[in-house]
């Protein structure tokens, strides 16, 4: 009896050893592949060749997930963690992106100050939008904009013709103390989840409509303060699908003040 115990006792941490022995970090998290199992395992310390390609396809694992979730914050984890990455400038396009495009369903003038705060590395065009967009949001907390009513219309007009297009009107109001002598609305047809799926402008305030064709006349006098209009579009083009919600959202994308007279010219 007291043998056995004695041979037990022995053999438990030699067991141990051998199981110790046999434990294979970097094969198991090798076979899991995932960024969870590659991160568990460069915890542990390790050091050589088996680190530095942990640390590469932990890299490829992190790029191939922002590339498909378009997410800020897989960008972000990926510059993060990765800073001299071969795939940084793609990272940044990515994030830059993602950023305007939630920027831009935002709308606010805070969302497009942040933008142009955290994307100093967007290319110049983006910011350039961006820039205007701080603008135009300015003006946008001084419009009122109703809600579109969407309703089958006959493009050409004609009362008893097939219906063969939407139509879309809605009121604005300027609330702000100055007019404004172009203002251009975005048209954005929303899917089933809300998002975007395509988009059109046309102003409520402008000499010219877009491509410089002629517009209506009644348009083309600034929009005074306190001055309610009414916007309105057709078309006989809508995204696949659209029409089964017809959800739509109205922003202003564009706008310009009438400039102020110069000091001392006559009023």
């Amino acid at each position: 009896m007291i043998r056995s115990l004695l041979t037990t006792a022995l053999l438990v941490p030699f067991l141990a050893s051998l199981l110790v022995g046999c434990a294979d970090p970097y094969g198991d998290a090798k076979k899991a592949d995932t960024i969870e199992a590659w991160e568990g395992y460069l915890a542990t310390g390790p050091t050589g060749s088996n680190e530095s390609m942990a640390m590469k396809r932990l890299e490829e694992l992190m790029i191939s997930r922002a590339d498909e979730s378009h997410s800020i914050a897989d960008y972000d984890a990926v510059l993060t963690k990765f800073p001299k990455s071969t795939k940084k400038k793609k990272m940044q396009e990515g994030r830059a992106n993602a950023a305007f495009a939630a920027a831009e369903a935002d709308g606010s003038l805070e969302g497009w100050k942040k933008f142009l705060a955290e994307n100093d590395f967007a290319d110049s065009a983006l910011k350039k939008r961006a820039t205007g967009m701080v603008d135009v949001a300015a003006f946008a907390a001084a419009l009122t904009i109703a809600a579109p009513t969407v309703a089958e219309v006959n493009l050409a007009n004609d009362p008893k013709g097939a219906k063969d297009g939407w139509g879309f009107t809605a009121a604005v109001t300027n609330n702000g103390a100055v007019a404004l002598e172009y203002a251009n609305l975005e048209l954005q047809f929303l899917g089933a989840d809300g998002k975007k799926l395509k988009a059109v402008s046309y102003p409520i305030a402008s000499q010219t409509g877009p491509g410089g064709m002629p517009i209506e006349e009644a348009l083309m006098p600034p929009l005074a303060p306190a001055e309610t209009r009414t916007w309105s579009y057709t078309t006989g083009e809508v995204p696949e699908g659209w029409a089964e919600g017809k959800g739509v959202k109205l922003v202003l994308v564009g706008a310009r003040a009438v400039p102020a007279a110069p000091e001392g010219a006559p009023k």
